[in-house]
């Protein structure tokens, strides 16, 4: 069997999928910058390897009032940044999951947008955001406890 072909295939499977995120990046620092733009930005995601995504970002005045918001939510590389409208002139640190369920928002820009509330509250205390630990460093993590448990 010839493998030429299905490496070929494979490379410009590769060079496309890095082009669509490029592009999407690309969208997604445009719609940062805009927002830097008007005052701080607040910044919340939720993470989905094989479901949908979200990232909610919210331009805020120095008292943390919402000036305006948008996010980024799919699957793939094709989601673009849209507005997320329905926030502004509230509270960043005072949103609440009936906030979201008032707009009618999915799970995971409802997570994105508690977590961009939590994270100014976090920030604003003086504290430091928690940083999530790679997939890398939690499989070794894992196999660190599996390891352990075997020799007790």
């Amino acid at each position: 069997m010839n493998l030429i072909p299905l490496i070929v295939l494979f490379c410009i499977a590769f060079a496309l999928q890095y082009l669509l995120t490029f592009w999407q990046m690309k969208g997604f620092m445009r719609s940062y910058r805009r927002l830097r733009q008007k005052g701080r930005v607040a910044i919340g995601k939720a993470k989905g390897a094989l479901r949908a995504g979200a990232i909610a970002m919210f331009a805020i005045d120095n008292d943390g009032m919402i000036l305006e918001g948008s996010c980024l939510q799919g699957v793939t590389v094709f989601a673009r940044v849209r507005t997320l409208q329905g926030f502004e002139g509230m509270d960043v640190g005072a949103i609440q999951k009936a906030d979201c369920q008032k707009h009618h928002l999915s799970g995971p820009l409802t997570k994105a947008v508690l977590e961009a509330s939590s994270n100014y509250r976090i920030l604003m205390s003086g504290k430091e955001i928690p940083e999530e630990p790679a997939p890398l460093q939690k499989a070794a993590n894992a196999f660190k406890r599996l390891a352990v448990s075997h020799t007790e």
